[in-house]
C-alpha cells in the first residue's frame, strides 16, 4: 500500500471517529435542548395556572398558556377541582415531570396541598429529533467522502516533492550523474527542508565523489613515477655486469625511492583512516606536542632549526593517533620547508570552546593564491623540490581536523612565514 493511500485509511479513520463522536454529540445536544424546551413550557403553564386560581376562566387561561396542553388542578384528596383540555393519559400525581405513551407530564405541587397537572405531546419534538437523525445519517457519510477525497488530494499534493527526490536518486542510481538537483520546495516547512537537505546532500556527495575522482587520479600518478623509477634502475642494473660499487649505489637509489613509496602509501592509509569513525578519548594536546618535537629533535639539529614551545595546558577529546600526526606533519613541514638556522613556533592552548594547535615559522612564506592550492592532494610549493615529500601532509592534517569536526587555516604568521593553525571544538562530529 502506497504511502498516501496509508496516510488517507489513517486520515479516515481518524475523520470517521471524529465525525461519529459529533454527530453522537450534536444529536444529544439537540435532543437535550428540546426536551428543555418542552420542561420550560411544562413549567412555565403550571405557573400561570397558579396565579390564576381565582379567576376560573378556561377562555381567559387558555389564551395565556403557551402551544397546546391539557392542565388539571385536584384538592389534596386528589380529585379534579378545575380542567382544562382533556388528559391523555392518566399518571400518579407524582411531583416532577414523567413521559409517558409520547406524553410529557408535570405535576406542581400547590401550598396547600393538591397538584396543578399540566400535559403535552412529545409528538413534534420527537419527529424534530427523527428528522435531525435522518438528516446527521445522510449528512455524514457523504461529508466523510468528500473530506476523504480532500485528504487524499492533499496528501498526493504533499507527496510529490518526495515522489521527485524518488525519482531522482532513482536517475542518479541509474545514470550517476551527481549534478542533478530536486527543484526546492518553497517556504520553511518539511518538504522544503527535505527538499534543500536533499540537494545540499547531493552538493556534497558530488563534491566528494570529484575529490575522490581527483584524488585517485594523482595517487596513481604519484605511486606509478617511483614505480616507474625502480622499474628502470632495476632493468638498467641488469643490462650488463656492474661492479660492486655500481651495484651499491643502484640498490641505494632502489631503497631511497621505495622509502619515499612506503612513506606515500602510509600517507594514503592513514588519509583513508580518516573517514572511519572513532571513540573520543582524553588528550593533552600541549603533551603530544611535546612527545612530537622530542620525535623530530634530531630533524630540527639536522636543519639548524630551533624550536620554540609555547605550551599551555590544552586538554581535548579525541583520537591521540590522528592527533599526533597532524602536529607532527605540521611542525615537520615548518622545520623542512624553513629557512636553515631558522626558528620555528610550536603553540597550544584553549580558545573559547576550542582547542588549538599552532606551528608558525620565520621563512618566505607561501602567496596567499597557493594556499587554498596546497590543501590538495600532492600540491607542494615553489621552491620544495629539492626537499623529499609527496606533497600528502597538509591533506591529512585538513582530513584529521575535519575527522574532529575541526579547521585548518593557513595564513602569513606574525613571525613573517607561514601560520598553520588547527582549531578543534569541544564537541566532535561524530
Amino acid at each position: 500500500m502506497s504511502l498516501r493511500l496509508r496516510l488517507t485509511l489513517y486520515y479516515g479513520l481518524v475523520l470517521g471517529a471524529f465525525l461519529l463522536l459529533s454527530g453522537a454529540v450534536v444529536y444529544g445536544v439537540f435532543h437535550r435542548a428540546l426536551h428543555q424546551i418542552l420542561d420550560e413550557s411544562l413549567r412555565e403553564a403550571a405557573a400561570i395556572a397558579v396565579s390564576e386560581l381565582r379567576i376560573r376562566d378556561s377562555g381567559h387561561l387558555q389564551n395565556r398558556l403557551p402551544g397546546a396542553i391539557a392542565l388539571t388542578i385536584y384538592d389534596a384528596q386528589g380529585r379534579p377541582l378545575w380542567q382544562l383540555g382533556q388528559p391523555w393519559v392518566e399518571v400518579e400525581l407524582k411531583t416532577g415531570f414523567l413521559s409517558v405513551q409520547g406524553t410529557r407530564v408535570y405535576n406542581h405541587p400547590l401550598p396547600g396541598g393538591g397538584v396543578v397537572q399540566v400535559m403535552r405531546s412529545q409528538q413534534e419534538a420527537l419527529s424534530t429529533l427523527d428528522k435531525t437523525q435522518k438528516t446527521l445519517l445522510m449528512g455524514l457519510p457523504v461529508l466523510f467522502v468528500l473530506a476523504l477525497g480532500m485528504g487524499y488530494l492533499l496528501a498526493d499534493r504533499s507527496l510529490r516533492p518526495v515522489d521527485q527526490v524518488t525519482r531522482l536518486a532513482e536517475a542518479i542510481a541509474a545514470s550517476e550523474r551527481y549534478g542533478q538537483r530536486v527543484p526546492e520546495s518553497p517556504g520553511q516547512d518539511e518538504m522544503a527542508r527535505l527538499t534543500r537537505t536533499f540537494n545540499a546532500m547531493l552538493g556534497r556527495l558530488e563534491r566528494t565523489i570529484e575529490r575522490e575522482k581527483a584524488f585517485a587520479l594523482a595517487a596513481a600518478h604519484e605511486l606509478r613515477t617511483p614505480l616507474s623509477l625502480l622499474q628502470g634502475r632495476a632493468s638498467l642494473s641488469l643490462e650488463r655486469p656492474r661492479t660492486p660499487e655500481q651495484y651499491r649505489e643502484a640498490l641505494a637509489e632502489i631503497a631511497r625511492t621505495a622509502e619515499d613509496l612506503a612513506q606515500v602509501i602510509e600517507a594514503l592509509l592513514l588519509l583513508a583512516r580518516t573517514h572511519v569513525p572513532f571513540e573520543p578519548e582524553p588528550v593533552e594536546l600541549d603533551l603530544l606536542a611535546l612527545e612530537v618535537q622530542e620525535q623530530l629533535e634530531g630533524l630540527a639539529k639536522e636543519k639548524q632549526v630551533r624550536v620554540m614551545l609555547e605550551l599551555e595546558p590544552t586538554p581535548y577529546r579525541g583520537h591521540p593517533l590522528t592527533l599526533r600526526t597532524a602536529i607532527a606533519n605540521l611542525l615537520s613541514n615548518a622545520i623542512k620547508y624553513g629557512p636553515v638556522g631558522g626558528r620555528v613556533w610550536l603553540r597550544t592552548r584553549r580558545e573559547g570552546a576550542c582547542a588549538v594547535v599552532e606551528v608558525a615559522d620565520e621563512g618566505p612564506g607561501i602567496p596567499q593564491g597557493q594556499l587554498e592550492r596546497l590543501l590538495q592532494p600532492f600540491q607542494r610549493g615553489a621552491g620544495t623540490q629539492g626537499v623529499r615529500g609527496a606533497g600528502l601532509g597538509l591533506t591529512l592534517v585538513m582530513a584529521i581536523a575535519e575527522q574532529h569536526g575541526g579547521r585548518l587555516r593557513l595564513e602569513k604568521a606574525p613571525e613573517g612565514g607561514l601560520l598553520a593553525r588547527l582549531e578543534l571544538p569541544e564537541e566532535n562530529r561524530r
